[in-house]
């Protein structure tokens, strides 16, 4: 393109487009800048004056959280529980839901809820109702934050009853309707109270059990060296100590474990007495007991523990032997290492 300049004037002399000058690419620029800001601007604006999301929290707690008893037929027993709300309002759906064992650690398998059409029948479950003036199982009733709502549970076994042992959950599920970013949400939670019954023409239980597995939790180098077994397990003396204890309940009625286990050293002397959690363990079933780990000093040389249990109410006694070895290996085995290479590396220096 050629210009001619006229009187300090360009004039163009084709009829080509001129392109962009330095000007305007610099306005454009900074539109493109400004819109920028006015967006993230409007996001940040959008982002702080939101609507609050309204959670709900439920919280409750149930007292007493375990009710055993031993009822005779013909007898009855009446037992409050008490339920508190700690969180939000809500509405309490309370049931009774029988439960089994799940596992050997204690944990509980639900069965279904029972509702009014078991009544007139023998179930067990007829057996419990609520004195309350305006309730019946299964309730629904609201409860607002921070209310304490009282359940009277009466417990009346016919004549004709059975002796045998029943494990119901007296369950409450919290229902919360809630508002999150204006939708409609609900927030679920359930506590429950378990309970343990026995039938029992004298009122009396007569449990039975046996040890079915008593060792140390840690348990190293067991095995066989040039034919001779390990039959005792060997353990480190800079370690806690714990003992894996599973009790089988082998009659027909609950046990409650009372008992301990007693560490003594080469020397027959009695160096520590740890006492087992008073654990239920339910009608033919296994539970893994529990104590506290046994942190000696700085123990070494071969040491016996003896596992004790008696049933409450009763005189029978369970017990068992174990046999091992506490020593420092794994500090041995570090100084071993040491060793080794501080005389590779002197046989090297010779070389």
């Amino acid at each position: 393109m050629i210009n001619f300049k006229i009187n300090g004037r360009i004039n163009k002399t084709t009829s080509e487009v001129q392109g962009p000058t330095l000007m305007d690419l610099g306005f454009k620029k900074g539109r493109t800048l400004l819109k920028k800001v006015m967006f993230f601007s409007f996001f940040l604006l959008a982002f702080i004056f939101a609507p609050t999301a309204q959670a709900q929290t439920i919280s409750l707690s149930i007292w007493p959280p375990l009710l055993e008893t031993v009822i005779q037929p013909g007898k009855a027993i009446t037992q409050v529980f008490k339920l508190k709300n700690l969180g939000d309002d809500t509405v309490i759906h309370a049931s009774l839901v029988p439960f089994e064992p799940g596992d050997a650690f204690g944990h509980i398998k639900l069965g279904y809820r029972l509702g009014s059409e078991l009544s007139g029948s023998s179930e067990p479950a007829n057996y419990f109702s609520l004195q309350n003036a305006d309730l019946d199982l299964p309730a629904i009733i609201p409860l607002k934050s921070g209310q304490t709502q009282e359940f009277v549970l009466k417990i009346k076994v016919p004549e004709t009853a059975a002796e045998a042992d029943h494990y119901f959950a007296f369950l409450f599920s919290a229902d919360t309707q809630g508002l999150i970013s204006a939708s409609g949400t609900k927030t679920l939670g359930s506590i429950a109270a378990n309970i343990l019954l026995t039938v029992s023409q004298t009122g009396e239980l007569h449990p039975t059990a046996k040890i079915e597995e008593f060792r140390p939790a840690r348990s190293n180098l067991v095995g066989n060296l040039r034919g001779w077994t390990l039959s005792d397990s060997f353990l480190d003396s800079f370690s806690p100590i714990n003992f894996i204890l599973k009790l089988k309940n082998t009659s027909s009625v609950r046990l409650k474990a009372i008992g301990q286990i007693e560490v003594t050293n080469t020397f027959n002397r009695l160096v520590a007495t740890l006492p087992l959690r008073e654990d239920n363990v339910l009608a033919h079933s296994s539970r893994y007991l529990t104590s506290n780990p046994w942190n000696p000093l700085f123990p070494i040389g071969r040491y016996t523990a003896i596992a004790t249990i008696t049933p409450q109410n009763t005189t029978s006694q369970i017990s068992q032997t174990i046999h091992f070895y506490v020593l420092p290996y794994k500090a041995l085995l570090v100084i071993i290492i040491f060793l080794t290479m501080i005389i590779k590396i002197k046989h090297n220096r010779l070389k």
